[in-house]
């Protein structure tokens, strides 16, 4: 009995565990579960659908269009450098037509407003178009502003003025006359270019990483917004310069302006030696030469007995007055003619209404445009170089007046002639004809040569080899806008001016050169240490015509000082052999000291400072070029990184991103 009752009951234990309906609650988990991955399958199916149709092909499609309005940005370069504006005017045209196709494509992304983080992007792109857009107009109306004037520049242009023959005073005489029409234009362009600088500004650099498939994004970024920047106040800053363009050009009633020639070979602070010196009388655009002169001759007028500053002291060995020559010790044009021109006019020399410095370099560049040139009763100059010097013709020419048997030296107590080189005359004869010859022959130059003419003379203008102060304080503020008064800029970031001043008397500074090594370190909170290392060269050997017994190339005896934001604070400098002091001079802060350099020989100064602001990225610095300095290059490492080299040809304004 007891095997039968067990079996029945595991029988019926089995029975009820197969009756056993499932639980309801897991039936509800699975259902629930199939529900999320659907809804899953659905949300994930629906999203590439969406990202297909709204970003896939979006992107495909905006990448097309800015890659057909890259090419079209590619064609304008050409065209410019051909100097051909009708093409130029064309290619713009093209140009627009494809911003507008890019700017329709990229609204398709417009949804990425509500997006957080992309709608940062998003809006930076839309603001890279308008300003783009706005470019683009500041382009056409500049095209159309110069069309009238191509003819007068040399370019191929939409209009004429007329016949190619036309002399260059003719040409002139018609800007002169329409004048009054670039102003409104002027302003144009100005406006256009600063609401694309609206519009950049609003651009944050810093939200893009540093290099991306080895191309620097945001130096990329940081240099076109400061470059439009720049641009934007370049074209609203010549406003005023044509305002006084009338006066500068004497049409309401005729200017003399003293010129004082610098021989930039013997470098001083604002250019060169002050070495010779004419006055011209402008009316109504025409040139022509009143009177030229030696400066020992202008010197020999100068009766008042000013004791030598403390440099000339110095570096200067048996000058115990500050003769006019030397009055050009402040690296600002401005400041050096405040000084110069009140004793000038204590000399009973004529009353000018403004000075107008050039250098060595002026003549050469020039030269190279026109070819040589004649002076009746001296000879022919020319630009082509001269293998008794590896210098310009002209330039060895001009020290052969200059320099032979030596400068002429004057009594400083009668103010009469003690020596004086056999050529004495002939060299205060000599600039008057000069400077004659060269105004004929650029005045003469075709309609071919215009536009080469116009792009040099622009070149020696930015390069400081010409700089200009007048006694009118509205024409003066006018050409400072415009940086053409070499003055000693103010700047909100880092700054750096180098101004080397050569005492030798020797012309070394044909020869000689640097190179500036910047060293930047910037912590975390800002604060900047930076070492700068300056390397003199001179490549020449001791020279001495064996003929003439001209002497040129010799010991460079150089008073430098290096300008930097005022509060900047010296930690360590190497290489001055004596002189070496910090002072403030020009709300700057100056490092300076005096070293010389021989003949095939280099020379290292080395200046580690703190600067006395802190700087975050991107990193804003301003570095001026002396006035009648070589172009020189300067590096950067900035961070350990290492930014393109510069050849300083003028002042420029950096913005670098780290």
């Amino acid at each position: 009995m007891l095997p039968e009752q067990n079996n029945s009951s595991l029988v019926h234990q089995l029975d009820e565990l197969n009756d056993q309906s499932p639980n309801p609650v897991n039936r509800k988990n699975k259902k629930i579960l199939l529900k999320i991955l659907l809804f899953i399958t659905v949300i994930i199916g629906a999203a590439g659908i969406f990202g297909y149709f709204s970003l896939y092909l979006p992107v495909l499609k905006i990448r097309a269009s800015f890659l057909a309005l890259e090419e079209s940005g590619r064609l304008i370069a050409p065209h410019i450098k051909a100097q051909d504006l009708e093409a130029t005017q064309n290619q713009l045209g093209d140009i627009k037509t494809k911003l507008e196709a890019f700017k329709s494509d990229y609204q398709r992304l417009s949804w990425l407003n509500i997006v957080p983080i992309a709608k940062n992007y998003f809006q930076d792109g839309l603001h890279g178009i308008v300003a783009g857009g706005e470019v683009l107009s500041a382009a056409e109306v500049t095209v159309k502003s110069i069309a009238p004037y191509a003819d007068v520049i040399g370019l191929k242009g939409l209009s004429t003025t007329g016949d190619g023959a036309k002399t260059a005073q003719d040409r002139i005489n018609f800007i002169i006359n329409t004048l009054d029409k670039l102003k409104p234009q002027l302003s144009q362009i100005g406006s256009h270019l600063e609401a694309a600088r609206k519009e950049v500004d609003q651009i944050n650099p810093n939200r893009y990483p540093k290099d991306f498939r080895g191309l620097p994004i945001r130096d990329r970024l940081t240099s076109g917004i400061n470059l439009l920047d720049q641009s934007a106040s370049v074209v609203n800053d010549a406003g005023p310069l044509l305002e006084s363009a009338p006066y500068i050009l004497g049409l309401d009633s005729p200017r003399k302006y003293l010129v004082i020639f610098e021989n930039d070979a013997e470098l001083r602070p604002t250019g060169g030696f002050m070495t010779a010196y004419a006055i011209l009388s402008v009316n109504k655009g025409k040139i022509s030469i009143v009177q030229s002169d030696d400066i020992y001759a202008l010197d020999a007028k100068f009766t008042k007995k000013i004791s030598a500053p403390a440099p000339i002291k110095n570096y200067l060995p048996k000058v115990p007055y500050w003769n006019l020559r030397d009055q050009n010790l402040s690296p600002d044009f401005r400041v050096s003619m405040e000084t110069f021109y009140p004793n000038y006019v204590t000399t009973g020399s004529p009353k000018v209404d403004g000075i107008i410095a050039l250098d060595t370099q002026v003549l050469v560049d020039l030269l190279k445009v026109t070819g040589p040139i004649g002076v009746p009763g001296f000879g022919n100059y020319s630009a082509d170089n001269d293998p008794r010097c590896n210098c310009p013709q002209v330039f060895y020419e001009l020290e052969l007046f200059a320099d032979v048997e030596g400068p002429v030296v004057w009594d400083s107590v009668s103010g009469q002639i003690i020596v004086q080189p056999k050529n004495y005359q002939a060299r205060k004869s000599f600039i008057g004809p000069m400077m004659y010859s060269v105004l004929a022959n650029v005045m003469a130059q075709p309609k071919a040569r215009m536009a080469q003419l116009f792009n040099t003379s622009a070149a020696l203008f930015q390069a400081k080899h010409v700089q200009f102060y007048f006694t009118d304080p509205n024409i003066q503020t006018s050409v400072e806008t415009f940086n053409l008064a070499g003055r000693v800029r103010e700047f909100e970031g880092d700054y750096l001016f180098i101004v080397d001043t050569n005492f030798a008397g020797a012309k070394t500074n044909a020869w000689v050169t640097y190179t500036a090594d910047q060293k930047i370190e910037v912590s975390g909170d800002g604060t900047v240490t930076k070492t700068l290392t300056l390397t003199y060269k001179n490549p020449q050997p001791y020279f001495e015509d064996k003929t003439t017994k001209l002497k040129l190339n010799g010991i460079f005896r150089d008073w430098l000082r290096v300008y930097v934001p005022k509060g900047s604070k010296l930690i360590e400098a190497k290489g001055f052999e004596t002189g070496q002091v910090t002072g403030e001079d020009l709300d700057k802060t100056v490092f300076e000291g005096f070293f010389t350099l021989t003949p095939l020989n280099v020379k290292t100064i080395s200046l580690k400072y703190e600067l006395p602001i802190k700087l975050k990225s991107p990193y804003k610095f301003l570095i001026q070029k002396q006035a009648g300095a070589k172009n020189f290059p300067y590096t950067i490492s900035l961070n350990n990184r290492k930014h393109p080299e510069i050849i300083l040809s003028a002042d420029q304004e950096l913005s670098l991103a780290y």
